[in-house]
């Protein structure tokens, strides 16, 4: 029997005791018990990881939840970030935040400029949100209209420059930060893109 998980955590914990009980009634039962305890563990971390992620993008997203001890200037546009996710999910970050910073942006938070952190290519806006959204929820975020759509009503929009320069951008951004994982996704998305380019 699979229960579901409840926010009381009274309720979460007789549920995993009474899943745990059935382990210890005979053999023949073990196995089942086993399967739905292990398929119930596995759905309890899914959903606590799904609300971890949840609240991290709260973090990114919502003014409202705006702690952020950092910034970096993107395209001219401020970006406020929290150094202890960026150098926990990142090494690039982890050496750089080491290091301090000699200037200071509002509220005396550290400022960081894109152009300063990769110097020798380019990351927007829109690509560094969506590195971003990765770095704080572990998901991939939709690409951004701007990027997707085209004014020309004929172009499909997977090899006019828009895109393409998108997408060179995260994958930079994701090469020059050390975000193996995700070099390694748009790999693998490279290559289905070629392998089946109705993807």
């Amino acid at each position: 029997m699979v229960f579901g998980v409840m926010d009381n955590s009274n309720d979460s914990s007789s549920s995993l005791s009474f899943v745990s009980s059935h382990l210890s009634h005979g053999s023949s039962n073990h196995n089942v018990s086993s399967s739905a305890s292990n398929e119930h563990g596995a759905n309890i971390e899914i959903l606590t990881l799904s609300k971890l992620s949840g609240s991290l993008e709260k973090l990114l997203v919502d003014a409202e939840y705006d702690y952020s001890d950092a910034e970096i200037i993107v395209e001219d546009i401020s970006v406020g970030v929290h150094r202890c996710i960026l150098a926990s999910r990142s090494p690039f970050f982890h050496e750089l935040f080491k290091k301090g910073t000699d200037g200071s942006g509002k509220e005396g938070k550290p400022r960081y400029l894109m152009s300063e952190l990769v110097p020798y290519g380019s990351v927007g806006y829109e690509a560094f949100q969506v590195f971003l959204y990765y770095l704080y929820t572990g998901r991939l975020k939709a690409s951004p209209t701007e990027v997707t759509t085209c004014v020309d009503e004929t172009c499909i929009h997977d090899a006019c420059r828009p895109a393409i320069n998108y997408a060179l951008e995260l994958m930079y951004a994701s090469a020059a930060f050390q975000m193996k994982e995700l070099v390694l996704l748009f790999q693998v998305f490279c290559v289905l893109g070629c392998v089946f380019p109705h993807l």
